[in-house]
């Protein structure tokens, strides 16, 4: 996704394309980029001048749309130590602890975008070619 963000818009990308640059299995990379396009985040486009883009502008899509769209069982509420009784009546040890650092996480997730990681992304890529 931060690959196709920093393309300019209209270009698509192609599956190998990807893989290669971003150093991914290609089979591995079909299965995640088949997901992001049932989930909404990606249009591909078949043919010969096929490939993927991003289906909404960068800046609209928070980094917790993607966690939650390739891997649905991240869930912050449940116990870091993976106790199913663990609440603030039945507190495990760390359960505290996470409560804050999930919260953390949660809100850097949601405040976070897409874009601010292409941005970053391509700084990285101008520094590295100097």
């Amino acid at each position: 996704m931060t690959f196709l963000a920093t393309l300019p818009a209209g270009r698509l990308a192609g599956a190998r394309e990807i893989a290669e640059i971003e150093n991914i299995p290609v089979q591995f990379l079909w299965k995640v980029l088949q997901n992001l396009a049932r989930q909404g985040l990606i249009r591909s486009f078949k043919g010969v001048r096929g490939g993927y883009e991003l289906a909404r502008p960068a800046d609209e899509v928070t980094l917790m749309t993607i966690v939650g769209a390739v891997d649905n069982t991240v869930r912050f509420g449940d116990c870091v130590l993976g106790l199913k009784e663990c609440s603030e009546e039945n507190a495990c040890p760390l359960h505290h602890r996470w409560r804050e650092l999930r919260g953390n996480v949660s809100a850097m997730l949601e405040e976070s975008t897409l874009k601010d990681l292409a941005r970053v992304a391509m700084q990285t890529a101008r520094k590295s070619k100097k």
